[in-house]
């Protein structure tokens, strides 16, 4: 297994470095200090399993460098690791392609769980994140708290119309690991298990128009 650990603090990399041999015990692990250096080692390292990338880098536009890993690389997991808590970058990040966002803050138990469930195919945000945006019931007063992104409105769309990802994913001009991002996120959202009762959901908090 293979890791790329961008950040530019060296003290950051080495205690990363130390986590993620939790992982596997044949972890190889790649660094980068700048954008300019994660695309270069990209090159060179075209089997990287997984990026880990700092949202904040020294002349290096994090969110612009994750929208365009993610155009380069779609099917490459990249989770951002951020001192930021804010819910807004963690929604940006999901927005524009990250398979995950970290919190420095975390522990090393925290991480790696964190790590495993984007390698097993999942989206990992902090459990609260989303928290102010749940939608509460009151009677049959209803709160529509939920803020879902511009791409995630696009894509819940087009889940109201029974489309599958593949399809969802050519009407919108992004891979299909793209789209299952912004599922998994929906879902989140949602507080639902599976794209039917996202849908359903959605339809009830008048997300989705019913007749779609």
């Amino acid at each position: 297994m293979k890791v790329l650990v961008a950040d530019d603090h060296g003290l950051v990399r080495e205690g990363i470095k130390l986590t993620l041999k939790k992982l596997a015990d044949d972890l190889v692990v790649v660094e980068a200090t700048t954008g300019d250096e994660v695309r270069a080692q990209l090159a060179v390292h075209p089997d990287v399993d997984l990026v880990l990338l700092d949202l904040f880098m020294p002349q290096t536009d994090g969110f612009g460098l994750l929208a365009s890993l993610s155009k380069s690389y779609p099917e490459l997991p990249i989770v951002m690791l951020s001192a930021s808590e804010e819910a807004q970058h963690m929604r940006k990040a999901i927005d524009w392609g990250s398979s995950g966002y970290i919190p420095k803050s975390f522990t090393e138990d925290q991480m790696i769980a964190a790590i495993e469930e984007v390698l097993q195919g999942g989206v990992f945000v902090p459990s609260d994140t989303f928290a102010a945006n749940r939608a509460y019931h009151a009677g049959n007063q209803v709160s529509h708290d939920i803020r879902l992104t511009s791409r995630q409105e696009q894509v819940l769309a087009l889940l109201g119309e029974g489309r599958t990802n593949k399809e969802i994913a050519n009407n919108l001009g992004l891979s299909e690991y793209t789209i299952k991002i912004h599922v998994t996120a929906i879902l989140k959202l949602l507080g639902a298990t599976n794209r039917t009762q996202a849908v359903i959901e959605a339809k009830r908090l008048g997300l989705l128009t019913a007749d779609i």
